[in-house]
């Protein structure tokens, strides 16, 4: 673009609110599993440790609950968006199954 027009060009803050709500929607399920990973660390390091399964499923659940809500507002109609929105729609619609798997897993 030549240098006279660049004054006149209007940035669009909508993709950049989008791709930053991406980052935070990635950021709340690494939360997520971050808290099921420490769970799995203490269990293997620590095993005279016991830790209430409460506390991760509810740190887990809010984190992927909040976490699916904004990875649905990030949405756009374009196929690529679409593609690139999956990421953590399945990352954090999967951690909503973990409480359940660790619970059966706990359970004897």
């Amino acid at each position: 673009m030549p240098r006279p027009a660049r004054a006149l060009w209007i940035t669009r803050a909508y993709v950049r609110r989008r791709h930053r709500s991406w980052h935070l929607a990635m950021s709340l399920a690494t939360l997520g599993w971050g808290t099921w990973w420490c769970v799995l660390f203490l269990h293997r390091f620590a095993p005279g440790f016991e830790l209430p399964l409460a506390l991760p499923a509810a740190v887990s659940t809010a984190a992927a609950l909040l976490g699916l809500v904004v990875a649905i507002l990030t949405l756009r109609a374009r196929r690529a968006w679409v593609l690139f929105t999956l990421v953590p729609l399945f990352a954090n619609g999967s951690l909503l199954f973990v409480p359940w798997l660790a619970d059966e897993f706990v359970r004897p």
